[in-house]
């Protein structure tokens, strides 16, 4: 494996970094295929060494390709192109949606009554236990 790490080299003028750090590394597969990437962090050298940000990198791959394998084959759904512009343009909509839809709840339902208004963590926990399967009462 090889890995190539340099982290003075100017942002761009909407980048609101004070470096970039370039991080390059070409690995081997032991199928003969090779791999190369680019990252750029603004993560300093000094807070993160090239191996421990070529793990994160790896990490971060496995992570994402393990989902598009559950969603392919748990869910039938197929790969989504999510670098074409009106795909990230969709993904901002959904999640600007949402954040509309639980910001409108949390505006109209969580204060009226003489409950105190929950928390985001509290909200989540009741949302989550009020998904969960309901035990059968024990009968002993």
């Amino acid at each position: 494996m090889k890995l190539w790490d340099a982290e003075d080299f100017d942002p761009w003028e909407t980048l609101d970094w004070e470096t970039v750090r370039v991080f390059f590394y070409r690995q081997h597969k032991p199928d003969g295929t090779v791999v190369e990437a680019y990252w750029l962090t603004n993560f300093p050298c000094s807070t993160v060494g090239p191996q421990a940000l070529f793990g994160m990198a790896k990490t971060r791959w496995e992570i994402e390709n393990q989902g598009f394998r559950d969603a392919k084959s748990r869910h039938g759904l197929e790969h989504i192109c999510h670098h074409h512009a009106n795909s990230l343009l969709i993904g901002w909509l959904l999640t600007m949606l949402a954040l509309t839809i639980e910001r409108l709840y949390r505006l109209r339902h969580l204060h009226r009554g003489k409950h105190r208004v929950h928390s985001s963590a509290q909200l989540l926990l009741h949302l989550w236990l009020s998904l969960s399967r309901p035990r059968p009462s024990d009968s002993s």
